[in-house]
């Protein structure tokens, strides 16, 4: 189905295999606990959103105390782990109470686009040195989660919005992605 840039079309199935690639690509992260995972979730389809004009699952996120969240995400979880491709664990915490994490029990489907991989790869490895309370500290700058309240959606088009100037990792990967979906000039 075609996506526009003012519509995504909500997939649960790619928002489980979304939650079960950054769970299988995170397994060795000690700081990639539940919270953790919503924000690399948010980040991905956000910046997907961005460069390819379509986020990868589709799914809505909602303006929670730590972070962005996809709506769906808790019960993508639970049919996870229902067809046996997660368990739900504790385990130790770098700085304080334990983290929930998600552990994978198979490897995801291939179902991701070459760019959409690259975009959650590149989300995972910028983001994995932060805790989840620091990611979620970051995600409060966003002006998607700034301009909403408790519950609400945070919009995808809030995605454009920023202060911080792009690096030239950004760019170049930016006139990449362009240059690959024929929109350099």
């Amino acid at each position: 189905m075609a996506q526009t840039l003012s519509k995504n079309i909500y997939s649960e199935e790619k928002l489980r295999e979304l939650i079960l690639y950054i769970a299988h690509k995170s397994k060795t992260d000690p700081r990639c606990g539940a919270v953790k995972l919503n924000k690399l979730l948010y980040y991905a389809d956000f910046t997907a959103y961005r460069l390819l004009g379509r986020s990868i699952t589709g799914a809505e996120y909602q303006h929670l105390q730590e972070g962005p969240a996809p709506r769906r995400g808790l019960p993508a979880q639970e049919r996870l782990k229902r067809d046996g491709a997660i368990e739900m664990a504790y385990k130790p915490s770098l700085v304080g109470e334990p983290i929930h994490i998600i552990v994978p029990k198979r490897k995801p489907y291939p179902i991701f686009s070459k760019q959409e991989k690259e975009i959650v790869n590149r989300i995972i490895e910028e983001f994995k040195d932060l805790t989840g309370s620091e990611l979620s500290e970051r995600s409060h700058k966003e002006f998607g989660w700034r301009l909403t309240k408790q519950g609400e959606t945070i919009h995808y088009r809030t995605a454009w919005l920023s202060r911080s100037p792009l690096t030239e990792e950004q760019i170049v990967f930016g006139r990449k992605v362009a240059a690959k979906h024929g929109l350099a000039g």
